[in-house]
């Protein structure tokens, strides 16, 4: 069964997400960078520059084996997705640059996921390109098949069909949480045998990386005097992360180096589940938040 749904279950899962995400993007998300500025540059430089230092840094502090530590930057190289625009929405944060960020990382991680893996491979299972041939063009494609392709496809339903995919979106992404969340759960359930040795390896460092990733997207907020709209969208975009994109991605790397694709998903796989617990938190701050930005303008209105 387990490799059923790494082979096939997961990469199907994958595609499926990434279309419904596609009809929630139109070309303006992209021509909205200009809008800010210094928002786009500090989300996309902690989720593609901060994030995957700070995976590689807490996989040699915990002191993990090759593939726990490779499984932590292929984690942290896939950023977003679906799931914090949905997060970001229900915190009542600012939209907008969550779909704009999703929809850069969407194209720009087709070139920086196989870049981070192979450095991962290189440094933590002592590979070199004399040693093994590290498979970067078939992470390329992969990368690009599973995001760039169902994306734009969903994109397309959008402009052709905007109404269709107007009414289908909100039961679509029902189905893609839904989808999202059994598959992590059937992977965790078929390694359950190894999951208590394993989860106090990896547990304790999933959720510092999703802790200090979340803080550190406040402090570049707060750095760069952003509203608190942004700030709170900013932490969610930094540490939520596409762990079904990381867990095709470790899944294909089975075998590379003598490592274990199974062994490599297992910080995703447990990503994906401790994720919700900060989602959950950002989502009350951030409603929270609102309720009293609301009320203030209520009483402005009364006073006056």
């Amino acid at each position: 069964m387990s490799d059923l749904l790494l082979s096939t279950a997961l990469p199907l899962t994958l595609i499926f997400i990434m279309f419904g995400m596609g009809m929630t993007l139109t070309i303006a998300d992209f021509v909205r960078l200009k809008e800010y500025p210094n928002a786009i540059a500090a989300g996309l430089g902690g989720q593609l520059l901060l994030l995957p230092l700070m995976g590689g840094f807490l996989a040699v502090f915990w002191g993990l084996t090759p593939e726990f530590a490779i499984g932590m930057v292929i984690l942290a190289a896939c950023p977003g997705g679906t799931t914090s625009n949905v997060v970001s929405f229900l915190a009542k944060g600012d939209r907008p640059l969550s779909i704009t960020l999703t929809a850069v990382n969407s194209f720009v991680v087709v070139f920086t996921i196989p870049l981070y893996t192979a450095l991962a491979i290189q440094y933590f299972a002592g590979a070199t390109d004399t040693t093994i041939k590290i498979p970067t063009a078939q992470l390329m494609f992969s990368v690009f098949a599973y995001t760039v392709i169902p994306v734009s496809l969903g994109m397309l339903v959008r402009r052709l069909a905007p109404g269709f995919a107007r009414g289908v979106g909100p039961f679509y992404d029902k189905i893609a949480a839904i989808a999202f969340t059994l598959i992590v759960l059937l992977i965790v359930w078929s390694s359950q045998d190894s999951l208590m040795t394993i989860l106090p390896m990896v547990g304790g460092i999933t959720i510092t990386l999703s802790l200090v990733m979340t803080g550190i997207g406040f402090l570049l907020a707060h750095l760069l005097a952003m509203p608190k709209q942004q700030a709170i969208t900013l932490a969610i975009e930094i540490g939520i992360q596409n762990t079904v994109l990381g867990m095709a991605v470790a899944a294909m790397l089975d075998g590379v180096n003598g490592l274990s694709g199974e062994l490599m998903l297992v910080p995703c796989a447990v990503y994906g589940l401790i994720m919700y617990g900060p989602a959950i938190v950002m989502i009350l701050i951030g409603r929270r938040e609102n309720s009293v930005q609301t009320a203030r303008a209520v009483s402005s209105d009364l006073t006056r």
